[in-house]
Formats: structure tokens, sequence, C-alpha cells
């Protein structure tokens, strides 16, 4: 009878170490906040037909927490508005110099943006694959 108890009692503490046992360290995850956007980059738009290179500046809209304003987007001479949620991006329907435009993107890193967009002007519509880079 004593034996049987000491081998449940080396059971329990065992099973009390097992639950001690320390987490596997992981990476941790690139937080991400609207004014990690804020800055000058290097855009390369990727249409069906051709390239496109262009620069462009993100600033904090100064009226909304969660928007930036985006000057130049899509090498259109105009200003568009941007919803930025973490690393997500969501580029709402509007209109910049003539065109629509509607799309999202994301942040992959504090360097690096893949966006996919579209441009709509009075008889096209094009999709587009952009990368922007920071400068």
């Amino acid at each position: 009878m004593k034996t049987k108890n000491i081998f449940i009692t080396v059971l329990i503490i065992a099973g009390f170490m097992g639950a001690c046992k320390k987490d596997e360290t992981t990476t941790p995850v690139e937080t991400i906040s609207r004014t990690d956007y804020v800055g000058s980059w290097s855009c390369t738009e990727i249409p069906q037909a051709k390239n496109q290179n262009f620069d462009c500046t993100i600033t904090l809209d100064a009226t909304n927490t969660t928007k930036i304003k985006i000057s130049n987007f899509a090498n259109l001479n105009g200003t568009a508005t941007a919803i930025v949620n973490a690393n997500i991006v969501s580029l709402p329907k509007q209109s910049i110099s003539g065109n629509t435009i509607e799309g999202n993107g994301t942040m992959e890193n504090k360097n690096f943006i893949t966006w996919n967009y579209y441009v709509k002007d009075n008889t096209d519509s094009l999709v587009y694959n952009t990368t922007f880079n920071r400068k």
C-alpha cells in the first residue's frame, strides 16, 4: 500500500512539473499604427499592360483618428483618403482628378505596403497591384 501511495505521489508531482513547463518562445508580432504609414513612398504600379513608377506621400488626417491621406495616389495628382486598421488599409470608393478609385492595401512591414485597387475613368477601368516602398 505504501509503494502504491509513493507511486501515485510521484505521478502527481510529475504531472505538476509538466504543467509548469515554460512556453516556447515565439517571435513577437510587429504592431502597426496609423503613424507608421506617414512618410514618403516610392511606388510601382503594375496594371495589365505596363508598369508605372511614381512617388507619393502619406500624412495623417487631422480630422479623423483612423484615416490617412495619400497624395499622388495612383499617380493621379490628387489626394486619396484611406482608413487604417492596424496593417490593413481600406481605400473607400472616391473620386480623384475625374477618376473613381477603390481598393485595399496591407502593410507587410513598416517599409513595404502592397495594394490592390481599381482606377476607372470615363471609359476604362483597370485593376492594379502596386507596391509602396518607404524612401
